[in-house]
């Protein structure tokens, strides 16, 4: 029988985060520009409303273990990112997954982009982004999402029944992810602009299907490490998640 992974507490700590998560948003504005696992920039698995600094890019590798369902085997999945800002307040990029278990397929390629769109008014609830998410896999689907400083709605499109999605939960019943979904996250403390020097962060966040914690220690020069944990995956019919993922990139 296939040994399943239990949290011990952990899924219990996060909603108490998350709640002081949201409270801590109305009064702090997420300033993370970094690659995530999807690709586009922001938390931990959640995009953000900031975009990478004109004319710079950002490179990240992350890796996650995995068991696979029903067996004993187990195997890495390496997620290897690249974002480039052609121009102010847009960014672009593709995002590839590698298996490390022999025999396996790796997931296709995605792309993606993402618009800082121009504020409405003063606030720390003024700064939208609207991006997507585009996959290789013509059974997988897309995601378009707006965000709105830590908040954020994603949809799901296209695809067809039995493939995945980068965001939200997977309806076992219907064998295809849910259409909407509810994005959130949040940086402790922000890295000012201009700030200069080493710095550990915390972020929270959940999209649609995970909740996640993690640290981030970071350089003004560009280079970073991270290191977070995260619930149980709805997944867990294609991959049954470890609950961390190590990640380092670096911006130039």
């Amino acid at each position: 029988m296939q040994k399943k992974w239990k949290v011990n507490g952990t899924v219990k700590n996060l909603i108490q985060y998350a709640a002081i998560a949201i409270f801590s948003l109305i009064s702090l504005q997420a300033e993370c520009a970094h690659t995530t696992w999807q690709g586009p920039t922001g938390f931990i698995n959640v995009p953000s409303h900031l975009t990478i600094p004109e004319k710079q890019i950002d490179m990240a590798i992350h890796t996650k273990m995995y068991r696979v369902p029903n067996t004993n085997k187990e195997g890495w999945l390496n997620s290897m990112a690249f974002g480039f800002s052609p121009f102010k307040n847009l960014e672009m990029g593709v995002q590839k997954t590698m298996d490390t278990r022999q025999g396996s397929k790796d997931p296709d390629p995605t792309v993606n982009f993402k618009v800082s769109l121009p504020p409405i008014g003063n606030g720390d609830f003024a700064q939208f982004a609207f991006g997507g998410v585009f996959d290789f896999n013509q059974n997988n689907y897309n995601t378009l999402y707006l965000t709105c400083g830590g908040f954020g709605v994603g949809w799901n499109f296209g695809g067809n029944p039995g493939g995945m999605s980068n965001y939200g939960k997977y309806n076992k019943h219907k064998e295809e992810p849910k259409s909407l979904c509810l994005l959130f996250g949040v940086e402790l403390p922000a890295r000012k602009d201009g700030e200069r020097g080493y710095k550990s962060q915390y972020f929270l966040d959940y999209n649609g299907d995970v909740a996640a914690f993690g640290w981030r220690y970071s350089s003004h020069r560009g280079f970073w490490v991270d290191a977070s944990c995260q619930s149980k995956s709805s997944y867990d019919e294609f991959y049954d998640y470890k609950p961390f993922i190590l990640g380092f990139g670096a911006n130039f």
